[in-house]
């Protein structure tokens, strides 16, 4: 469907990286109720960090909006099936009024590296956050969520 395809979540390098790591790495943002794909969160170019100033305080973002991001990946399966591999979260405080923002990057870059070796962690990300990335996921791609590795599902379950 042409859909799954604009949402650059098929286990191809869509985002013009050479490096083969990170095939079948997507980023997905949660801001507040709006659930969506953006791979240029892995060149740091997601559609909400453009345009902010990004500083090393968390301190220093007025009015900060906390954003969920998960990296996410993908793994073809014993039979060629792929499906839902690794999940890693990442936060974002942006105040896009003050055109201010705090994310750790070097937290960030780590958290994407646990993800494509295939971990799955969301300790701290709050159930409701949780709650929605799953049922985006599963209405997004329900053949790489019915064959995703059992972390992987553990891990949204809470």
């Amino acid at each position: 469907m042409w859909w799954m395809e604009k949402l650059s979540i098929t286990g191809r390098a869509g985002h013009g990286s050479s490096d083969d790591t990170l095939r079948g790495l997507s980023a997905v943002l949660v801001d507040g109720d709006q659930v969506f794909i953006d791979n240029g969160a892995i060149h740091a170019k997601s559609r909400i960090e453009k345009g902010i100033r990004f500083v090393p305080d968390p301190a220093q973002v007025p009015q900060p909006r906390r954003v969920w991001g998960f990296w996410v990946t993908l793994k073809r399966r014993e039979g060629g099936v792929q499906g839902f591999h690794g999940i890693m979260p990442f936060e974002l405080d942006i105040d896009a009024q003050a055109g201010v923002g705090y994310k750790n990057l070097g937290r960030q870059v780590n958290h994407m590296e646990k993800a494509v070796k295939g971990e799955a962690d969301l300790t701290g990300v709050p159930a409701e956050v949780r709650e929605k990335l799953r049922a985006f996921l599963q209405q997004v791609r329900p053949d790489l969520w019915d064959n995703a590795a059992d972390a992987f599902k553990q891990a949204l379950q809470g």
